[in-house]
């Protein structure tokens, strides 16, 4: 197990300077956290979340209010990447709460600047001192935006950050992932000695990113090939993007693929491979696991191993990716302290954030909610598609600027697989653009969706899914964010509760 950090200062600060800075108690301090609160009340009364409007006014009124307040933080984790941020963030928060009582999480998923600062004012009395218990220090858990990682990491000094994997994203914002690769080796640099880099040892982007960082590295992957689907080394088609060398820029070649372009890599001339991971993850189903080890809708139970120590994790999460996720919010845990097996209970049964396979009873209907935000997030859901059984699939696809302008991604997944023979629903500022994607749907294996509607709003959308659903039955809603999240508060003001899985 890896020695627990010692909390440190980011690059080129003093962490007493900046404590100084925090005991400090000025006009603007207490004026910052007081107007931040009001700020979050009327954004409150007027329904919407309010994530980043308190922080941004906090830091306004008190412009050292970020470095002041993350001076005060005892370990801190970032957890970066594409996909499967909040879900791996809030396990790791869990394994947190156990022995050191619950960290400051931005639990909401507002990973920008303001969104973190935001969680720093909400955990602080009015004279800029986070509120601290008899165990010491508040530790920190905080998911991070990609392009706002070089931002955050300096005045934060984290001690450990989790890189989950980088795949193609909002081409609009991000542009392609290798200027992100760019992008976050810059912020790796900035890292104060003895941050902790934890990334899956199973996407080449990132060994290759460890590989140029003089951070310590922990890595996690699959224990082999996936046993669920098809793991040739052409698996995925278009969803698999190339990923070359970034010595001798040759392609890389691969043994198997898991999840896009996952899997077990090289370069050809030898420059970089998959090493083995230090923490290994595989599904077992369930005659394997036993009834008790069932993980609660996925039918398996997960086996960690590798040098960092074994153990059954039973989280109520299904699918590869969340294999990914748990291994992941496992191999951070070891990094500040925690037994892999420690950390494995303190997630069993965890069912996951809101909008990730979360799960609604409507008018004797089941709605389940799935968050898609590029391909490989709408081909993981169209892999899940047989387990969850819709017999309705609500397509809700919108192009705000937290979903991303271009939605070009739609047309580099396979969807019919999906919708074949079911009803399906359209919704969203570009539901046109989905129905244009399954008339050219090229896949002639599957049968075409038995009906498809077009609706105006997210309220029209759900009323007429549930409404072509069975009693019983059973509707999956893949939705963007803006979208999903749309849908999730009109369920909610009608009386509807999410709940665990089944």
């Amino acid at each position: 197990m890896v020695s627990t950090p010692t909390p440190r200062p980011p690059a080129g600060s003093s962490r007493r300077a900046r404590l100084a800075a925090g005991r400090s108690i000025g006009v603007r301090r207490p004026a910052a956290i007081g107007i931040a609160r009001i700020a979050a009340g009327l954004v409150g009364v007027a329904r919407h979340q309010g994530t980043a409007l308190p922080g941004m006014v906090a830091e306004r009124v008190w412009p050292d209010a970020f470095a002041a307040l993350a001076g005060q933080l005892g370990s801190t984790v970032l957890v970066v990447g594409t996909n499967g941020k909040t879900t791996t963030a809030a396990m790791i928060a869990e394994i947190v709460r156990g022995t050191a009582g619950p960290p400051i999480a931005n639990r909401s998923g507002a990973n920008m600047r303001q969104g973190i600062m935001t969680s720093l004012v909400r955990a602080s009395d009015l004279r800029g001192r986070l509120r601290r218990d008899d165990r010491g220090p508040r530790d920190a858990v905080f998911e991070v935006d990609e392009m706002a990682l070089e931002q955050i990491l300096p005045e934060l000094g984290p001690s450990v950050i989790v890189a989950t994997n980088l795949f193609r994203d909002q081409l609009d914002r991000y542009g392609e992932a290798d200027s992100i690769v760019d992008r976050w080796a810059a912020a790796l640099a900035t890292a104060a000695d003895g941050s902790i880099l934890i990334h899956c040892a199973d996407d080449p982007r990132l060994a290759m990113l460890a590989a140029g960082s003089d951070l310590p590295t922990l890595t996690f992957g699959l224990a082999g090939p996936p046993t669920d689907r098809d793991s040739r080394p052409d698996a995925g088609g278009s969803i698999a993007d190339p990923v070359a060398c970034r010595t001798c820029g040759r392609q890389l070649v691969f043994a198997w693929r898991s999840i896009g372009h996952l899997g077990d890599f090289a370069c050809p001339e030898g420059h970089i491979r998959r090493l083995s991971p230090d923490v290994t993850v595989e599904s077992l189903p369930v005659a394997l696991a036993g009834d008790a080890g069932a993980a609660v809708g996925s039918g398996t139970s997960l086996r960690l191993g590798g040098r960092l120590g074994s153990t059954l994790a039973r989280p109520a999460l299904p699918g590869l990716t969340n294999a990914y996720n748990v291994a992941a919010a496992l191999t951070a845990g070891t990094a500040i302290g925690h037994e892999i097996a420690e950390g494995a209970r303190a997630i069993d049964g965890y069912a996951g954030p809101f909008g990730r396979l979360e799960w609604m009873e409507i008018d004797g209907r089941q709605l389940v909610l799935v968050l898609i935000k590029n391909t490989v997030s709408l081909a993981e859901t169209v892999h899940l598609g047989p387990s969850l059984a819709p017999d309705v699939v609500l397509l809700g696809l919108n192009d705000a600027p937290a979903d991303g302008r271009d939605v070009s991604w739609i047309w580099d997944a396979p969807i019919a697989e999906l919708v074949a023979d079911r009803a399906v629903v359209l919704t969203g500022t570009r539901a046109a653009d989905l129905r244009l994607r399954l008339r050219y749907d090229s896949d002639v294996s599957a049968a075409p969706p038995r009906s498809i509607e077009e609706t105006s709003s997210l309220a029209e959308g759900l009323d007429a899914a549930v409404a072509r659903a069975p009693i019983g039955g059973t509707v999956v809603a893949a939705a963007t964010y803006t979208a999903m999240m749309g849908l999730r508060t009109i369920a909610e003001r009608r009386g509807h509760a999410p709940r665990a899985p089944r």
